[in-house]
């Protein structure tokens, strides 16, 4: 048999003996080549994962910063309520309820004289009141004098004094009478939600 090829660097002996090693050789590679892949696929499983919560927590924040926003914004307006609120009730407080006794002022001198008028009227939280009547007739006056010695106009005060008694003159040589008084009211009650008044 004549031969084509020359081996010059092994024989057939050696390279049947090398050709074990070269396929444990080849096993190996392979082998690392799937373990490497493996923790190839490991790393990128987990860096995936962990990308995605990121990306989740990331989302949590931005909505939970914006309900956050939105709950100071609530929070802002629930405080201004409250401050009014606490206003209102300090207000309440140092409130003299004029108008209440204005109006017990008002029935009790329509009771006295359909043509007295209420000048001026100033009242404190104390209760202490200043009031100026005016009359266009004298013997309205005179009545009036009456009346602020019955039961029926005394009741409304603790204490009520005159203060000043002036005759006033205008350009039709026309006469008008005031007077003014200082006392102090009697408590009433106030039933701010029926809108009532109630004395003691």
């Amino acid at each position: 048999m004549k031969k084509t090829k020359i081996n010059l660097i092994i024989s057939r002996d050696d390279y049947q003996k090398y050709e074990k090693y070269f396929y444990w050789l080849k096993i190996i590679a392979y082998g690392l080549f799937g373990f490497f892949l493996l923790i190839f696929l490991i790393f990128f499983i987990l860096i995936k994962v962990n990308s995605d919560n990121n990306d989740k927590l990331i989302s949590q924040k931005s909505s939970l910063l914006k309900a956050l926003s939105e709950k100071k914004g609530d929070e802002a307006r629930i405080f201004y309520l409250q401050k009014k609120y606490d206003d209102l009730n300090n207000f309440l407080k140092d409130d003299a309820f004029s108008s209440s006794y204005y109006g017990l002022l008002s029935e009790a001198l329509k009771q006295s004289s359909q043509s007295s008028t209420l000048k001026s009227f100033e009242i404190n939280k104390n209760r202490q009141v200043g009031f100026s009547i005016t009359f266009e007739e004298f013997p309205e006056l005179m009545n009036f004098f009456k009346f602020i010695e019955s039961e029926v106009f005394l009741k409304n005060f603790e204490t009520i004094s005159l203060k000043s008694f002036t005759i006033i003159g205008d350009n039709d040589n026309k006469e008008n009478y005031e007077l003014s008084f200082a006392g102090v009211f009697i408590k009433i009650k106030q039933n701010i939600i029926n809108n009532e008044t109630v004395q003691n």
